[in-house]
This record gives C-alpha cells, sequence and structure tokens, in this order.
C-alpha cells in the first residue's frame, strides 16, 4: 500500500501514525525517551516544548531525517522506522517547514494536486489526458477531509 489514493481508502478507521516508545540518544544524551503517541486520520496533535525539549528531534525522527534509538514508527499500519525520508514521502508522509511552498494563484485543491502528483510514481504527460484522473479524486478527498 504506497499510493496517496490507497491510503486515503483507509481515513475513518485504523492509525494513521504510530509512535511506540522512541527514543533518540545522541551519545549519552537522551533528547527524546519513551515517546508514545497515536494519531487517527483526520485527527490533529501539537507538540509544545521549551526550547530544547525534544520537538524537532521528534519531527526528525518521524519524517526519517533521525533514526530512533528504540522504538517503532509506523505509518497507516506500516512500520517505516528504517526507511529513509524518500520512502516516506513515497508513502505520503511528508513535512512542511514555516515557510510553506504553496502556490498563492491555485485553489487549495490544485496545490493538495501537486503534492499527490509530487509522491506518485511515473512522469506526467499532457499527450495521456486523464491519467491523473486518480490523483486529482485523491486531492479532492484529501480537502473534503
Amino acid at each position: 500500500m504506497d499510493s496517496v489514493a490507497q491510503r486515503l481508502s483507509v481515513v475513518g478507521a485504523g492509525t494513521a501514525l504510530e509512535l511506540r516508545g522512541v527514543t533518540r540518544l545522541f551519545g549519552a544524551l537522551a533528547a527524546l525517551t519513551d515517546v508514545t503517541i497515536t494519531v487517527r486520520p483526520g485527527e490533529r496533535r501539537a507538540v509544545l516544548g521549551s526550547n530544547g525539549a525534544g520537538k524537532t528531534t521528534l519531527f526528525n525522527c518521524i519524517t526519517g531525517d533521525f533514526l530512533p534509538s528504540s522504538g517503532t514508527i509506523r505509518f497507516f499500519g506500516e512500520d517505516i522506522t528504517h526507511f529513509p525520508p524518500y520512502e516516506r514521502i513515497r508513502r505520503g508522509l511528508r513535512r512542511t517547514y514555516q515557510i510553506s511552498a504553496l502556490f498563492p494563484g491555485l485553489t487549495v485543491q490544485d496545490n493538495v494536486y501537486l503534492a499527490c502528483r509530487g509522491v506518485s510514481r511515473g512522469r506526467f504527460s499532457p499527450l495521456r489526458p486523464g491519467q491523473n484522473d486518480a490523483l486529482m479524486q485523491s486531492a479532492e478527498t484529501l480537502v473534503r477531509a
């Protein structure tokens, strides 16, 4: 299960993101200790903490920039703990920074469509109309969720 459309079929059931016992050590320093989080499809979570509390380290572990020293990370039921960032991106797990890369002249749905197209495999060709209908449907479903 690695396409955006397939992942969308799971919306409303199960767990989107699950961290169990995630710990990240830098030598003797524990930046994260036994972090457990469950996020269901459609839910939102806030990560709050003072400077140095491990917020960025947590996101780096989720996105694959850092590997946890121990624990597991699951995305829609698949263990992605040891996946490199590009494999997580292919599965639809992305990170944005405070300065987003949106196209202000496009609709929300068109921006989401472009993001979906970026994680899909294959090449875009204007000579094959309809090849991206499934991606447009995925974008529409995401916008409505």
